[in-house]
């Protein structure tokens, strides 16, 4: 199958990413999309080797973004949520804003707050507004409550 859809992630102070991407599975209002990392990414000290892919989730009416890496092996290197909002699925793209915070899942369920710099940095200089804030909060709080019923909700322990 071919990679002919396309995420398309907005940003707060950088310049918008266009990734392209396999579509898996498509309803109203959510959709799945899989990738192969081509060449070594790091999320800040999380290094993903070239080999690796995601299966990345997205909802409509949700406020974050949730990928599952695994390597070259298929052996699981962690979850990693983006705090988002205004979701749009098209039809050959899905586009958010990424409101900066990350969340990394090691695979033990250990979880690292990425960006939380970032964060507060576009509050001070007024890019995330109080209203922003306040949800980038209130998201960090229910996923760090809920990870594991929220995994389990996606994937069975095969997958």
């Amino acid at each position: 199958m071919e990679n002919n859809f396309k995420e398309i992630r907005l940003h707060k102070e950088k310049p918008h990413q266009e990734f392209s991407c396999r579509l898996l599975h498509r309803e109203k209002n959510y959709l799945v999309l899989y990738y192969h990392i081509h060449s070594p990414v790091k999320i800040k000290d999380i290094e993903i080797e070239k080999g690796s892919s995601t299966i990345a989730h997205y909802w409509k009416d949700r406020n974050y973004v949730l990928w599952k890496f695994k390597d070259a092996g298929q052996r699981l290197l962690g979850y990693l949520f983006h705090v988002c909002n205004k979701t749009e699925l098209g039809k050959t793209f899905v586009s958010y804003e990424d409101l900066e915070l990350d969340i990394w899942f090691d695979p033990d369920g250990t979880a690292v707050i990425l960006d939380q710099d970032e964060v507060n940095d576009c509050c001070t200089r007024g890019l995330i507004d109080s209203r922003e804030r306040a949800l980038i909060d209130e998201q960090k709080r229910y996923i760090l409550t809920n990870f594991q019923t929220i995994v389990q909700s996606i994937w069975t322990e095969d997958q």
